[in-house]
């Protein structure tokens, strides 16, 4: 039996964005084992604007349940929106192997869905979307969140961080299409 993952949004949700007739909605990924950060944001001629960022969060059991309570979160976000483009955030290095294998794990299942659902997807390295969204590649995340906020207007400090990843990632994308 395949329990439900949970999603939290943390107020990041922009209820009164609708898509506009010339515009793009992004949804851009942030791939976690435990958090997956996920931010869907409209591009229109003059600007992006934020409609929804949160994290699908799996529960800590074995990755035969976490992976398909993943899947039912992007379902859902799919099911939802009428999404354009889909940009992720391609691997880190890690230290401990098993964290790697575990996450290439997750990337792999996503990717499996996105192309299922759009055939396509866009992928950028961490040292890209930090030059994308700061201006230097090797920025903090707290750096990162906080340019994110300003970009998007957002006044709330973003927390975790794997928001405020998902939604550079996708204004990474908004800057290349």
């Amino acid at each position: 039996m395949i329990k439900s993952c949970e999603f939290i949004f943390h107020h990041y949700v922009n209820r009164g964005v609708s898509k506009k007739e010339y515009s793009v909605l992004i949804l851009g990924i942030d791939p976690g084992t435990i958090n997956c950060g996920y931010a869907l944001i409209e591009k229109d001629a003059r600007k992006i604007n934020l409609v929804e960022a949160g994290i699908i969060k799996m529960k800590p059991e074995d990755l035969q349940f976490q992976i398909p309570q993943m899947i039912e979160g992007f379902n859902l976000i799919f099911k939802t929106h009428k999404i354009d483009e889909v940009a992720m955030e391609s691997m880190f290095f890690a230290h401990n192997p098993k964290t790697v294998i575990k996450l290439a794990q997750f990337r792999g299942a996503i990717m499996l869905k996105i192309l299922e659902e759009f055939g396509q997807f866009a992928e950028y390295t961490p040292l890209q979307i930090k030059k994308a969204v700061t201006g230097k590649a090797k920025a903090s995340k707290e750096q990162v969140s906080f340019m994110v906020q300003r970009l998007l207007g957002i006044k709330k400090e973003i927390r975790p961080f794997d928001i405020s990843d998902a939604m550079a990632v996708a204004i990474t994308h908004s800057q290349r299409i």
